[in-house]
């Protein structure tokens, strides 16, 4: 025992223990450094021996309970396991502030165990001489004694305690260990205390210089090293432990460790410090043996041990280090194959357990490796989660938190919001699969009743995969729109190098395949209207099919977000014999099949099953869609449809590059703003939006038809709005029928969807009934019939709703079959039942049992684990007597919860019942989808009625909404197309009051062609596309925006508008301008609209106007089809002067020579353009006035001298067009037509045109 310091010491007695306290800790003196000593233990240590704590202590010793030490770091430093540990203290300011050695006995070891923080203090109380230092780097001193280092670390506890940081000496209390001193020194030690800390040090000091001095490196000897990488400072090197010395302990003795050491007859060397990181023990994560890791900041140590972490990873996955496909290819192999990934089969042994994965890493890699492109989402419980390179997508595209978990990256979203992310991934091009469990976490443990080997894991099974073109649930789709995937084939002949292209086209959301098969010109006409029509999200096609001109097209005019899928020739993309045998799954191909019940073969396919390359380009979607898990979903709908892209003979052909010009769908920014289908389409419902875009990239061509259509509209826009406003009642917020009805077909939808599906067709079948009596009063008859030929549904509708009942809550609803229509659901509802009495009469029991009444069942709000626990309340705050038996499971103030044993066994019972009841309802579901889908026809029937009538309401609204002056078109059957328009307005524009209006005919007593002249900006590109978006317009059966509209029906319209190259087709302007028109050559007819803007200017000018000279005369004389062709070659009006199928206009202007200015009036008016008007252009637009005016003089010598020299050159009266009139009509006479001169024209056609030309030459 420490003796107290006697009142009355006397000052010289008080001085020399601070003399002796100087000595002691005082700054270290240089001097020599002595030789090392024997590791003996002195008196004092025999005496008195420093306490030392157990490495696995959770607590400390209090203020008192060991001396504390100085350090000079300034730092906590965090370790679990030195030599010395104890409670978190403060730095001490003065080397005065010192604590003693506490008195050794129970009160000592109480105190240790009470702490909750841990603190490691290393003594390095040590003699030094001069400052030197050991030779190997450690830090510990011989010589003179120097103040000791204190160091503090936080708990590696799951606590919130707060960071103890280093505090001034300002307002510090005295501690109730330290003597107060009133005459000048704060605190002073006692004689006792000061004898037993230099005994102490003196032990550890010898005993430290001898291991020091015997092994230059003590922690190659430590039980558990460091991971951590060395930093900048040195740590002192840890002995081994010395051979056990009788010594008296302070330890708190809580382990066996500190049991041993205060029991022993010797004292232990001490402990190496120990990395107190965190450390997962199942990582195997290895530990550095770096001495001066000790030395590291918390921060620094989490991220060395988030490197080691992820280096330990990459080897427990060494697989994805180097990653090879199934097939042993590396990514740059060019037959990789970037879905699959090889594994080591034997890394799938979990009875392995140290090369082998866990079970759940089994059962994710078993999916992942077939998978390896596709983002998984794993279903755990009420979350969704990602794991590996999944997780490291999501982490570092989303931002979602990364963790660790089972050895695995991993992320997470919550089960409510997997809609959005996966919404998110679909945006940013990733494939997405969703992986559900399979059975629930009680269904797993009925399973593995009994089988105590297999890993008791619940089964999870994909269930989607999700791609941008292949999404069958309309939840995830942000647009109404289809949504396309389509797999292309061509074969190109060697014979003259044109190509064949067979291509299946699938709408997932709706289940619908579309399949066509063509030969194509050297543009590829077909290929680009089909794709500028569909603009699919996702092609698919075979490697190495596709020609580089194919290609280059396909990447010019397909979306940038569209993503390509390559599979392998043969292998993959499945050849046609090959198609329509994986096709008998589900079609029978012969009779004995069909006889036994088998769906019959689609007369879709039936028509093209002779069609290589068409049943080879459905055999690579086949195999793409079984890829994704979806072929049997959507190919039993049997909904396999022709696709023609171009209607020829049956509607008004807009090709692709019309489609572009005219911005029918797309403006030139990729967008709909401005395009006729945005100022078109006012549907109402989904799928009506889908068929208006139809209607519009194909309109009518019949002129009974198109009246047909127009008597529709004018009956629904004079109706007083009493039908649409019907109509639109009925239809405001109709879910998309066409898709859920795809999805109860494959048996996945959710019963509120289906009760939707449901309530919504009761609710068609009385407002049709409604509309339908509206319609019987319209004086054309298209409407009343359309609405009669939607089927009866009362029949069907009502055998549905006898086969269940609809359960309801405030959380959920539930579909549940009618009492008695299901024996298996009926027997597993009643054994629910039957142990819900037992339970109920077991209550009854409880109550006897503790003698109040008042006790009842308490279930958990979160999940179905803790149920039917006996709730007792508490009598005065105490806890009521209970049976010795029942055990507590949780408790409030007011209440104890209680399980027994026999109650456990009824809880289990009855959720192991409940799980089978939940499994037979869920069967009983599938069921009723699949009697539902048996009347699949009736109910797509009933939506394709409502679709089209929602397509001519829009209509009928677009033709109210719009500014007069407006008119209903006038649809004349004629044998010679024309087209005759007052007041023309374009219909983006007409809501614009400074809009031009202008006169447009062609044909008919008029010219069929118009040569049209003006300056740049004076309106002649806007009145061509006016002039076809009229044209489109009448034949949708829409209003016009003109005053008068009469025309002949066009057959097809054709554009060549705008300066623009084709980069991936490596074609200049010129070659675009060039294709284009040849195209219009081959296809225009006479009843065909053909509108040329500035042919020709992409080259020299001498060889720009010779080319539209020639093209114009084709056109005019032997094409005959109506049309403009602007051009600013004001020669070609001279040249053209004489022929009767061209008529000279061009669009008024007024101009300010002395200004340089040109005012445009927009208005077409019959002659010749003066002039281009190009310099005074340049003018108004600010270049500078000595560069417009150098620029006008050189203009007019050019064009004098142009003049000059053509007049000179010509050397026979007759014109050049004249001279080729002559020769085709010399070749006619000989038999000598060539195949260029066939036109669709007829040769009397042609012949007329010529013989109003003779005698007109010498107008030129």
């Amino acid at each position: 025992m420490a003796k107290t310091k006697p009142e009355g010491t006397p000052k010289d007695a008080k001085a020399t223990k601070q003399a002796t306290l100087s000595s002691f800790f005082g700054a270290p003196k240089p001097g020599p450094r002595p030789p090392s000593t024997n590791p003996t233990s002195s008196p004092a240590t025999t005496n008195n021996g420093i306490r030392r704590p157990s490495s696995t202590a959770t607590g400390a010793a209090g203020p008192a309970s060991s001396p504390v030490v100085r350090t000079t770091q300034g730092k906590d430093l965090v370790n679990k396991s030195s030599p010395l540990v104890g409670r978190k203290q403060n730095f001490v300011e003065s080397e005065d502030e010192l604590t003693p050695p506490p008195e050794s006995g129970p009160s000592s070891a109480k105190a240790n165990s009470s702490e909750k923080k841990k603190v490691m203090q290393v003594d390095e109380d040590i003699e030094m001489d001069d400052g030197a230092e050991e030779a190997d780097g450690s830090p510990i001193k011989l010589g003179r004694r120097a103040k000791r280092k204190v160091m503090y670390v936080e708990s590696d506890s799951d606590g919130s305690e707060e960071e103890v940081v280093p505090k001034g000496n300002s307002g510090r209390k005295p501690r109730k260990s330290l003597k107060e001193d009133p005459d000048g020194d704060d605190f002073v030690l006692n004689e006792e205390d000061d004898a037993a800390m230099a005994a102490a040090v003196d032990e550890y000091e010898a005993y430290e210089a001898s291991v020091v001095s015997r092994s230059p490196s003590a922690f190659s000897a430590s039980p558990e090293p460091i991971k951590k990488k060395a930093a900048p400072r040195k740590g002192f090197v840890a002995p081994k432990p010395a051979p056990k010395k009788a010594t008296t302990s302070w330890y708190d003795n809580n382990d066996s460790t500190s049991a041993e050491a205060s029991s022993s007859s010797a004292r232990p060397g001490p402990r190496p410090l120990i990395n107190n990181s965190r450390h997962n023990s199942g990582s195997g994560v290895s530990k550095s043996n770096d001495p001066d890791a000790i030395f590291l900041t918390q921060a620094e140590r989490s991220k060395l041990e988030a490197k080691e972490q992820k280096r330990e990873a990459e080897q427990r996955y060494a697989f994805l280090e180097n990653p090879r496909d199934k097939e042993g290819h590396t990514p740059d192999h060019p037959d990789y194959d970037k879905r699959t990934v090889h594994i080591p089969k034997a890394r799938f042994n979990i009875a392995d357990k140290q090369n082998g994965f866990t079970a759940f890493e089994a059962q994710f890699w078993n999916i992942k490796q077939d998978h390896f492109d596709t983002v998984l989402f794993f279903q755990k419980g009420k979350f969704y989660e990602l794991y590996e390179n999944d997780a490291d997508i999501g982490h570092q595209e989303f931002d979602l938190k990364l963790t660790d978990r089972v050895n695995m990256k991993m992320v997470g979203v919550p089960e409510q919001s997997l809609e959005f992310w996966i919404h998110k991934f679909l945006a940013a091009g990733h494939k997405v699969g969703i992986v559900e469990q399979a059975e629930t976490a009680i269904g797993q443990q009925i399973r593995n009743k009994g089988k105590n080997n297999e890993p008791k894991i619940v089964n999870r099974e994909l269930r989607q995969v999700f791609t941008n073109g292949t999404i069958v649930d309309g939840a995830y789709l942000s647009s109404d729109e289809a949504n396309h995937c389509v797999s292309i084939k061509e074969f190109v002949s060697d014979i003259d190098g044109t190509s064949a292209f067979g291509v299946c086209t699938l709408d997932a959301s709706t289940g619908s395949f579309d399949i066509s098969a063509f030969e194509d010109d050297v543009c590829r006409t077909r290929l680009e209207t089909m794709f500028r029509q569909i603009r699919p999200r996702e092609l698919v096609y075979a490697k190495g099919n596709l020609s580089v001109n194919t290609t280059r097209m396909l990447r010019n005019i397909l979306p940038s977000s569209t993503q390509w899928q390559s599979f392998k020739e043969g292998k993959e993309f499945c050849s046609a014999q090959e198609t329509l045998e994986q096709l008998s799954e589900f079609f029978a191909v012969d009779e004995e099949e069909l006889a036994a019940g088998k769906a019959p073969l689609p007369d879709a396919i039936g028509l093209y099953q002779e069609n290589r390359v068409a049943m080879e380009a459905l055999g690579g979607l086949l195999f793409y869609l079984r890829s994704l898990s979806l072929d049997k979903d959507l190919v039993s709908q049997s909904n396999f449809n022709v696709y023609d892209p171009i209607k020829e003979g049956k509607s008004l052909v807009l090709d692709g590059q019309t489609l572009a010009h005219m911005e029918v769908l797309v403006n030139g920014d990729g967008g709909s703003e401005g395009t006729l289908l945005d100022l078109l389409q006012r549907c109402i419902t989904p799928f009506g939006k889908r068929l208006f875009r139809i209607w519009l990239t194909a309109p009518l061509r019949d002129a009974k038809a198109i009246n047909d259509r127009l008597d529709a509209i004018e009956d629904l826009m004079n109706n007083d709005t009493s039908f649409s406003n019907e109509f639109r009642s009925l239809c405001t917020g109709i879910p998309d029928l066409e898709r859920l009805i795809s999805r109860i077909h494959a048996g996945s939808e959710k019963e509120s969807k289906f009760l939707n599906v449901m309530d919504t067709f009761v609710a068609l079948q009385h407002g049709v009934e409604k509309l339908r009596t509206i319609a019987e009063n319209f004086t054309s008859p298209s409407v009343a019939g359309l609405l009669r030929s939607v089927p009866d549904l009362s029949a069907h509708i009502e055998h549905i709703q006898s086969l269940y009942v609809v359960e309801e809550n405030d959380k959920s609803i539930s579909i549940l079959p009618q009492p008695g229509a299901d024996e298996e659901c009926d027997s597993a509802d009643a054994t629910v039942a039957e142990i819900e009495q037992r339970l109920d009469a077991y209550l009854e029991h409880a109550k006897k049992d503790v003698k109040a009444q008042n006790i009842k069942w308490w279930h958990s709000a979160q999940g179905a684990k803790e149920i039917f626990q006996i709730e007792v309340p508490n009598v005065k705050d105490k806890v009521t007597k209970v049976p010795d038996n029942w055990i507590k499971q949780s408790g409030t103030k007011n209440c104890t919860r209680y399980y027994t044993p026999r109650l456990l066994s009824l809880k289990n019972e009855i959720q192991e019942a409940r799980d089978i009841a939940n499994t037979t309802r869920a069967d009983f579901y599938k069921r009723l989808l699949a009697e539902f889908d048996k009347d699949r026809a009736v109910w797509l029937k009933t939506v394709r009625v409502i679709a089209e009538l929602d397509c001519l309401v829009s209509l009928a609204k677009a033709s109210s909404d719009m500014e007069e002056p407006k008119c209903r078109p006038e649809i004349i059957e004629s044998p010679f197309a024309f087209v005759d328009f007052e007041e023309l307005k374009h219909p983006s524009m007409s809501a614009r009051g400074e809009f031009i209006p202008n006169n447009v005919q062609l044909g008919d007593t008029r010219p069929r062609q118009v040569l049209l002249t003006g300056p740049n900006m004076a309106g002649k590109s806007t009145l061509l596309r006016m002039t076809a978006a009229g044209v489109i317009l009448a034949q949708l059966g829409c209003y016009v925006p003109a005053s008068k509209a009469r025309l002949s029906p066009i057959d097809r319209i054709q554009t060549r508008m705008g300066a623009y190259d084709n980069m991936f087709a490596s074609a200049s302007t010129f070659k675009v301008e060039l294709d284009e028109c040849a195209k219009i050559l081959r296809d225009a007819g006479p009843k065909s609209l053909v509108i040329l803007d500035e042919l020709g200017r992409g080259t020299s000018t001498y060889d720009g106007m010779a080319i539209a000279g020639a093209v114009l005369h084709q056109l005019a004389t032997h094409t005959l089809p109506l049309g403009f062709f602007a051009t600013h070659y004001g020669s070609l009006t001279d040249d053209f002067t004489y022929h009767p199928n061209i008529r000279k206009m061009h669009m008024q202007t007024h101009v300010d020579d002395q200004l340089q200015q040109v005012v445009f009036l927009y208005k077409l008016i019959p002659g010749v353009a003066e002039s281009s008007h190009g310099t005074h252009v340049a003018h108004m637009a600010g270049v500078p006035s000595e560069v417009v005016l150098r620029a006008q003089s050189v203009s007019d010598q050019f064009f004098n001298d142009f003049k000059m020299k053509l007049n000179q050159k010509r050397k026979s009266s007759l014109p050049i067009p004249g001279q080729a009139d002559f020769a085709w009509l010399m070749r006619l006479v000989n038999g000598l037509m060539r195949e260029d001169d066939k036109t669709k024209a007829g040769l009397g056609e042609q012949l007329e045109v010529l013989r109003e030309c003779i005698g007109r030459y010498e107008m030129s």
